[in-house]
């Protein structure tokens, strides 16, 4: 049963959708192999083109009989070369001049004026950082750089300002057109591009609001000032999931603390109840291989160990010449990564700060891990009208899986994101804890995850709709059905 089979995997996967799995049979493919979240980078989308491409994911849940997310990822004020500039060579050494779309400039960049914004002294970087420049003068309106690592800049090619925040929305035009058609798709989850403060989060969140959704939002952490101790605390306090996106992030600080950056946010995210996806070239060169490379295998697996909730796909997914083998292979790699003995200890588990999370919700789902390992429970059912109590039950990382139960679609969709967590549309809406106990019975075994005489951990709220406040253990089979 696909059910059983993806919780036996706990990290997720997240696909991009893109031309080389555009249609329903490629996405119910990915969804097969392991993808339980397909995002939409509307970096390369138009509004218009949004619909269709949730209405192909929904066919692709209803054939494979689970769950599964669309996120939606706003591209965000993203600094790029012109898309209408001429490719220029670059050799070190040399100065270049650097303006705004339709100045005179060697360097064109797109929606910016950096002779306004940079200051001497400040590097400009591009390709993610493979070219270096930094400013040394101002001189007619356009900036002059000094080019310290060249190579050829091309139309579309990424540019990143380190050192400076720039005057630049944290939504664009475009993004906000984007967010209108993704609400009204009825996406899942809603992703935002260098997130530089908490307050662009609040922003996106209260324009969600305003046009009629309540999707999470998932902090994207690209920019070196949103990694800053203070910065990333307040994004988490405001965010309900966030992003390691390693590219711009290696570009924006280096791409040696990269990998001590995504220890320390995603150690953070699960202190306060935050789920976490990291990202970007997890196994890029499978974008043209059939099988990743050991040091790809290796970057996947401590993602795995490092506590991440979900791993993301870009490329190898979106315009890659084996997508459903990408899937297949992070699947298995996580797998592996995931039945190792000491999988679940200090590698994994982070302490809670407590901040944001409710102390007697947290202490149930707490105990509810700790009574599953002793008493070797086959799964922990959890009965949620919001999700939160399948996340808070996933912070803790219990050993054997969660099966979310809900009456929401949308809340089920969204938790198939979550660490663990194996989500479940019923149609019943219990409010008495009897009939919630059976009624995760029914589910656990149904799910493929327990039969008779199992041991259950069951947690839920009392009343319907308040904060998770009761553990029951429940042997499958004991008292009438």
């Amino acid at each position: 049963m696909a059910e059983a089979a993806a919780a036996t995997r706990r990290v997720k996967i997240v696909a991009t959708l893109g031309p080389a799995c555009a249609d329903v049979e490629a996405v119910t493919e990915l969804a097969s192999v392991g993808a339980d979240v397909f995002r939409l980078n509307t970096a390369h989308l138009t509004p218009a083109d949004i619909p269709s491409r949730v209405a192909t994911v929904r066919e692709a849940e209803r054939r494979v009989g689970r769950p599964l997310a669309v996120l939606c990822d706003l591209a965000g004020p993203k600094l790029r070369v012109a898309r209408d500039a001429p490719p220029a060579a670059l050799a070190a050494g040399s100065v270049v001049s650097i303006g705004g779309t339709g100045s005179a400039a060697a360097v064109r960049v797109e929606g910016f004026d950096p002779a306004a914004e940079c200051q001497e002294g400040c590097r400009v970087s591009l390709n993610d950082g493979r070219i270096v420049l930094v400013a040394r003068a101002v001189r007619d309106g356009l900036l002059l750089a000094e080019v310290v690592h060249g190579g050829e800049v091309r139309p579309g090619m990424g540019v990143n300002l380190p050192e400076i925040s720039t005057s630049l929305p944290s939504l664009t035009g475009r993004d906000r057109d984007c967010l209108a058609a993704a609400v009204a798709a009825d996406v899942d989850l809603v992703a935002l591009s260098f997130v530089r403060t908490a307050a662009d989060v609040a922003a996106t969140r209260a324009l969600t609001r305003s046009l009629g959704g309540g999707q999470p939002i998932v902090a994207k952490l690209e920019k070196a000032q949103a990694v800053e101790p203070a910065a990333l605390a307040a994004i988490l306090a405001e965010a309900d999931l966030v992003m390691v996106a390693r590219g711009d992030l290696g570009a924006e600080t280096a791409p040696e603390r990269v990998p001590v950056l995504q220890k320390e946010i995603l150690s953070r995210a699960r202190r306060v109840g935050v789920a976490a996806i990291t990202a970007t070239e997890m196994l890029d060169s499978m974008i043209e291989d059939v099988r990743p490379t050991r040091a790809e295998a290796a970057d996947v697996a401590n993602a795995v160990f490092d506590g991440s909730d979900a791993v993301l796909l870009t490329a190898e997914t979106a315009i890659g010449a084996h997508p459903a083998l990408a899937v297949a292979a992070c699947a298995r790699i996580v797998a592996e990564a995931e039945a190792h003995p000491q999988f679940g200890t200090a590698w994994s588990r982070a302490e809670p700060e407590g901040a944001g999370i409710d102390p007697v919700a947290d202490a149930v789902a707490a105990a509810s891990g700790t009574a599953a390992a002793e008493l070797g429970a086959a799964a922990i059912v959890c009965f949620t009208l919001s999700g939160r109590t399948a996340v808070l039950v996933a912070r803790h990382r219990p050993g054997p899986p969660i099966l979310a139960l809900t009456p929401s679609p949308s809340v089920a969709r969204r938790l198939a994101v979550s660490w663990g967590v194996t989500p479940r549309v019923v149609a019943a809406h219990p409010v008495d804890h009897e009939r919630i106990v059976r009624l995760a019975e029914v589910e656990a075994v149904r799910a493929g995850l327990a039969r008779a005489g199992d041991t259950l951990v069951v947690t839920h709220g009392l009343p319907a709709g308040s904060g998770t406040n009761v553990l029951r253990v429940h042997r499958v089979g004991d008292g009438a059905p």
